[in-house]
């Protein structure tokens, strides 16, 4: 959960001893949270990984891109070719440089950018594990959760929904209510997948948008760019 349920209540006024709404404002935040990481294409808690970079893919290249991204650590990298048995060769952390913020990493050959793939043959890999995403969720990505999460709690409890999304153009409420809609395909709700959740904090989101396109396994599990489903 990108918020916890303690800073959710806290958020709407919830005394902590009520639990009344505890599985409700749980269910929320989660669908919220996987909505806002479908819609950013990328984790942002903090996890570990194991990245494989193959050559067939990214032969020539001397900086490689790791899908989760701020980077924190990485605790080891590693060239890999893929004979029976496979020969294992760790990169001493003075033949690489990490932009941590962006995920980037560069092989350094004596001071000088130089090709991943340079020692191993047609069938070899990188393999790379590292710890990424945030210690601290950033405060714009928890205030779009509160306020979705907000809504629908509102809306529950009232039986009323205030949010109109960004299609009204009027609303009036001279003793009863009256509602004018401009029907732009152009809006937010109609113009990505996850519109008719997110609404206008798309916007917000966009910021943190990744261009990578992966949510990822965690912890053991490699992430094969051939198997994965590109946006």
């Amino acid at each position: 959960m990108l918020v916890t349920l303690d800073a959710m209540k806290n958020y709407l006024g919830i005394d902590p001893a009520d639990t009344s709404q505890d599985q409700f404002l749980t269910d929320q935040i989660n669908l919220i949270s996987s909505t806002v990481e479908n819609y950013c294409r990328r984790k942002f808690e903090s996890s570990s990984y194991v990245q494989t970079f193959y050559y067939s893919d990214f032969s020539g290249d001397k900086e490689l891109f790791m899908f989760h991204y701020p980077v924190s650590a990485v605790s080891s990298v590693k060239e890999i070719t893929d004979s029976i048995p496979a020969v294992e060769n760790i990169v001493d952390p003075s033949e690489y440089r990490i932009k941590k913020e962006s995920g980037s990493i560069k092989r350094i050959y004596s001071g000088i950018p130089s090709n991943w793939f340079m020692n191993l043959d047609s069938i070899g890999k990188i393999e790379i594990s590292y710890t990424a995403g945030y210690s601290s969720i950033p405060l714009e990505i928890q205030s779009v959760v509160f306020s979705l999460v907000a809504e629908r709690y509102n809306k529950k409890t009232s039986g009323i929904s205030i949010d109109f999304g960004n299609d009204v153009q009027r609303v009036s409420i001279p003793g009863t209510i009256s509602i004018d809609f401009d029907y732009s395909l152009q809006a937010n709700d109609r113009n990505n997948a996850f519109g008719m959740i997110l609404g206008n904090y798309a916007n917000v989101l966009d910021y943190y948008r990744s261009e990578r396109t992966v949510t990822g396994e965690i912890k053991e599990n490699y992430i094969d760019w051939s198997k994965k489903c590109f946006w």
